[in-house]
């Protein structure tokens, strides 16, 4: 039972970082203005729940969109290589 939940902390910085994209958007789409203006100059289309819409952000914004959309997608694909990666065989594994 115990291997089931064996190296979880590859899915668990996946799914954190996913996480974290996510309530980006969610910011981003409840809390930006939908017109340009106050040095917000950059267009962003947001789908939440269906809908889309226009917001304008600043580069600040637009910075941790992409930085985090950069994160998840790196730890994705190290959690996806270290899954695939052939594990040496330990005297526990073994055993079982």
């Amino acid at each position: 039972m115990l291997s089931l939940f064996h190296k979880v902390e590859r899915v668990l910085s996946a799914v954190t970082a996913l996480l974290l994209f996510t309530l980006n958007e969610v910011r981003m789409f409840n809390l930006l203005p939908r017109n340009p203006g106050s040095g917000q100059t950059h267009a962003m289309w947001v789908r939440i729940g269906g809908g889309a819409d226009q917001v304008f952000g600043s580069v600040f914004d637009l910075t941790a969109r992409y930085g985090l959309v950069t994160l998840t997608v790196v730890l994705s694909a190290w959690a996806v290589a270290e899954t695939l990666r052939k594990q040496p065989a330990t005297a526990e594994a073994e055993a079982d």
